[in-house]
């Protein structure tokens, strides 16, 4: 019984989005093949090829939890149909469209390579959205 009411609370509501998000991420990026850069014959380097899944996952982490955060927004503009509910939707779906075009899997699939010079600066960005994003998950539970 307490640990239901520690899951139904924000944080805890907050926490097991977090946990069931990095887990499809991890999933996506530890499992889906990385394009090499340049011409076909030359393959990445390992550091490479794990910066790249690192951006893979943070990409797709706040991906998803950009989703969770904007049925959030729709359920709640439906209830409090005003200006400050509308703009907080209109900034979810554009954070939505961000993290879905910083996805190097994205530019795969439209046909770009991955950037030959990369390092952690790639993907600490997306890290600090994450936890923005947390943020706002956090507070518009409570």
């Amino acid at each position: 019984m307490m640990i239901r009411n520690w899951i139904e609370s924000p944080l805890g509501t907050t926490v097991a989005s977090a946990t069931i998000a990095s887990g499809i991420a991890l999933l996506v990026a530890l499992f889906t093949s990385i394009p090499s850069h340049g011409p076909p014959s030359r393959a990445l380097s390992s550091q490479v090829e794990l910066l790249i899944r690192m951006e893979v996952f943070f990409t797709t982490l706040n991906l998803l939890l950009l989703v969770a955060l904007a049925v959030i927004y729709v359920q709640l503009y439906r209830d409090l149909p005003n200006k400050y509910t509308a703009s907080l939707l209109v900034l979810s779906l554009a954070l939505l469209l961000y993290a879905g075009t910083s996805n190097p899997l994205v530019h795969n699939v439209l046909g770009f390579r991955p950037r030959p010079n990369i390092g952690a600066f790639v993907f600490l960005p997306d890290f600090f959205i994450g936890l923005a994003i947390l943020v706002l998950l956090y507070q518009s539970q409570t």
